[in-house]
């Protein structure tokens, strides 16, 4: 005789598809569609995108553990390790992201060429921004959000590159 699995194990269960269906809105258009989601998740993915309600995003996400629920288990074995092989930052992709991040910060502009070269999805404009704002925060006490802001970019073009690679 099969047991009945308890509440709790189902609830951890449907909050685990909640936090993949919010892992999957984090992330970009171009990323997704390496995914290859099915349509209806990728559409439901899009109109959370588009929410600017909390309360309206947070329905919509449920909605969106609902259908990953509803999935082959498989399937989102397959969509949690494409996530996750992206976005598991191994400690070699964390050591070139802190390696671009003191390339920029200090102020080469060939640096930011080459920077430009390896990762053509950069927005050349974006980066400048993000350098510029840590220099003109140097003496201010809001230079770790810059600096933060900065890395986090850098990280997200990397880990995209390492996807379509």
């Amino acid at each position: 005789m099969l047991e009945k699995p308890s509440k709790t194990s189902v609830k951890n269960e449907m909050r685990r598809l909640r936090d993949l269906g919010k892992t999957l809105i984090s992330l970009t258009d171009g990323t997704l569609k390496k995914i290859n989601l099915p349509d209806h998740i990728y559409v439901s993915i899009q109109l959370a995108k588009k929410m600017s309600s909390d309360e309206a995003k947070r329905r919509q996400i449920s909605f969106l553990g609902k259908q990953l629920r509803d999935m082959e288990d498989s399937d989102v074995l397959r969509i949690i390790k494409r996530i996750s092989s992206a976005h598991g930052r191994p400690n070699y992709k964390l050591n070139e992201v802190y390696s671009w991040q003191k390339k920029l910060l200090l102020g080469d502009i060939n640096a930011l060429e080459e920077f430009v070269t390896q990762y053509p999805n950069t927005d050349r404009q974006k980066l400048k921004n993000l350098q510029r704002a840590v220099f003109r925060t140097r003496n201010e006490c809001n230079k770790p959000k810059a600096k933060k802001k900065l890395f986090e970019y850098i990280t997200h073009l990397v880990v995209e590159s390492s996807i379509h690679s």
